[in-house]
């Protein structure tokens, strides 16, 4: 064999962040299913004004919030990115909405435009509920590689207690919910200070 070296170095790397928070998890998701009889769709996303009608009365809204806030914080110090304090457009932007999953919903592959960070924190996520599939930046530009298909998405099975963080530009998707458990979530973006705050 004539190779004399080889040196394997793993190119561009995708940072995903995995929280584990101390919040009252069953309080956040009991209020939150009791809320979403109100809703005609499984998610506040659409509606600002229903969604800041499910944002007023969500249990130990400051700790909950301050926790988001101190995870972005850290999100951004670990991945080496610009911190959010200092910045001319005036510090952190935060927004976050709720979503339902029953039996059968599921939400199909799209990334979070105009911000850096996307997430999602999981209130309630029994043993069935359905996992949230990260896709590789890459995978529309494989040409003819011939990688494992597997190589090109990442699943994680979420738990009740459990936030994800990651940047805004990854595609993900949630597969189909097939457990009669709702599967409750809070979904939200970070960026830096906004100029406006009536866009989403």
């Amino acid at each position: 064999m004539a190779i004399q070296d080889i040196k394997h170095i793993g190119l561009f790397r995708v940072d995903l962040m995995r929280y584990v928070l101390d919040l009252d998890h069953k309080a956040i998701a009991e209020y939150t299913i009791e809320h979403s009889k109100t809703w005609d769709r499984y998610t506040t996303y659409h509606d600002r004004k229903l969604n800041d009608r499910w944002q007023s009365g969500i249990p130990g809204r400051a700790e909950f919030e301050k926790t988001l806030e101190d995870a972005g914080n850290e999100f951004v110090k670990r991945t080496e990115r610009r911190p959010f304090e200092g910045q001319p457009q005036g510090g952190q932007y935060l927004f976050y909405w709720a979503s339902v999953y029953k039996k059968g919903n599921h939400h199909g592959t799209h990334n979070h435009p105009n911000s850096l960070i996307a997430g999602t924190y999981y209130a309630q996520a029994g043993k069935d509920a359905a996992p949230i599939l990260l896709e590789s930046p890459w995978s529309t530009m494989v040409m003819h590689d011939t990688l494992p298909a597997e190589k090109s998405s990442f699943r994680v099975k979420p738990q009740s207690g459990d936030m994800l963080m990651w940047p805004s530009w990854v595609m993900h998707r949630v597969d189909v919910q097939t457990s009669d458990d709702e599967r409750v979530v809070i979904s939200f973006n970070f960026d830096y200070g906004r100029y406006h705050t009536e866009d989403v």
